[in-house]
C-alpha cells in the first residue's frame, strides 16, 4: 500500500475509533486525532530527492575525471614556466571544489534517505497505533452491549489509551529530534563550505547563498504560513487550547469554544481529500525554470 494512503487510513481509523470511544464515554482517544492529522507525510519525495543528488554526484565525478585527464595531458607537455605552475594551482583548486561538491551531494543524499526512511517508519507505527485504538473501541463497544461492566471497561480503556498516547508522543519526540538533526547536518555542510571559502577570501559562495535564499523567499513565506495553518487545525481537532509550543496560552488545556472543533474537523476532511491546506494550499508560489520563485510584484 502507498505510504500516503496508509497515513490517511491511519487518520481515518484513528478518528473513527476516537468518535466511537467518545460516544461511549471515553474521550481519551481524541488527542490522537490532531497528532495523526499532523503526520500526513509523503516520504517518496525525499527518496526522489536523494536519487537526484546521487545523480549529481555521479555527474560531478565524471566531470572531475575528465578534467583530471585534460590536466594530465597538459602536464605531460612539460609546461614548466610560471604560467604553467599557476595553471596547475588553479586546476588543483578547481578539482578540490569538485571533490567538495561530491562529498556534499553524498551527505545530502544520505540525509534525505534517512528522513524518508524515518517518516515511512513513523507512518507504519502510526497505523499500528490506529489499529490498537480501533481494538480498544471495539472492546468498549462490546462491553456496552453485553453484561460486561461498561464502567470498568471505560476505566481500563482510558488507562490503556493514556499509556498508548505516552508512547506515541515519545516516538514523536524521537522523530522530531532526528529530523532536526538531519536539518542541522545539511545546514552545517553548507556553512562549512561557505565559511572555508570566505576564510580564503572568496565571498562568491556567501553571495550565492544569499542570492539563493532570497530567490526562495516566496516559498519560505508560503511554507511558514502553511505550517501555521496546519498546526492551528491540529489544535482545533484536539478540542482544547494548546498546552505546549508556540501556541501555548493561559487557557492551556481548557476546551475550545463550541463549534471550533467541528469547523477544524470539516477543514481537516477537506485538507486530506484535496491533498493541500484549505486556505494556503491555493497560493503556492509559481516556480521559474531556474528553480527560483516569483514574487508578487513580478
Amino acid at each position: 500500500m502507498n505510504l500516503v494512503v496508509l497515513a490517511r487510513r491511519s487518520l481515518e481509523v484513528g478518528t473513527g475509533a476516537a468518535l466511537t470511544l467518545s460516544a461511549l464515554g471515553v474521550p481519551a482517544g481524541w488527542p490522537f486525532v490532531g497528532r495523526m492529522y499532523v503526520h500526513q507525510y509523503h516520504p517518496q519525495s525525499f527518496f526522489d530527492g536523494a536519487q537526484t543528488w546521487l545523480a549529481v554526484h555521479d555527474d560531478v565525478v565524471a566531470a572531475r575525471l575528465n578534467v583530471q585527464a585534460l590536466v594530465a595531458d597538459v602536464a605531460s607537455t612539460s609546461w614548466r614556466s610560471e604560467d604553467g605552475r599557476a595553471f596547475q594551482r588553479r586546476m588543483d583548486a578547481y578539482l578540490a571544489d569538485l571533490r567538495g561538491i561530491e562529498i556534499r551531494a553524498v551527505v545530502t543524499a544520505l540525509t534525505l534517505y534517512t528522513v524518508g526512511a524515518a517518516l515511512a517508519a513513523f507512518i507504519l507505527f502510526q497505523f499500528l497505533v490506529a489499529g490498537a485504538m480501533a481494538a480498544v473501541a471495539a472492546w468498549v463497544l462490546l462491553a456496552a452491549v453485553t453484561p460486561l461492566s461498561l464502567a470498568e471497561a471505560r476505566v481500563l480503556a482510558t488507562q490503556c489509551l493514556l499509556k498508548l498516547y505516552e508512547g506515541y508522543r515519545a516516538m514523536e519526540s524521537l522523530l522530531d529530534g532526528l529530523l532536526h538533526g538531519c536539518a542541522a547536518a545539511l545546514a552545517a555542510s553548507v556553512a562549512v563550505d561557505v565559511g572555508v571559502e570566505a576564510a580564503r577570501g572568496d565571498r562568491s559562495g556567501l553571495n550565492d547563498l544569499a542570492a539563493a535564499t532570497f530567490a526562495q523567499g516566496p516559498m519560505l513565506i508560503w511554507g511558514t504560513a502553511n505550517r501555521v495553518e496546519r498546526d492551528l487545525t491540529a489544535h482545533g481537532l484536539g478540542g482544547r487550547f494548546p498546552g505546549e509550543g508556540l501556541w501555548k496560552s493561559s487557557r492551556a488545556g481548557s476546551p475550545l469554544p463550541p463549534g471550533l472543533p467541528q469547523l477544524a474537523g470539516a477543514k481537516a476532511v477537506n485538507d486530506i481529500t484535496t491533498g493541500s491546506q484549505t486556505v494556503t494550499g491555493r497560493y503556492v508560489p509559481e516556480q521559474a525554470a531556474d528553480g527560483s520563485y516569483t514574487f508578487p510584484w513580478e
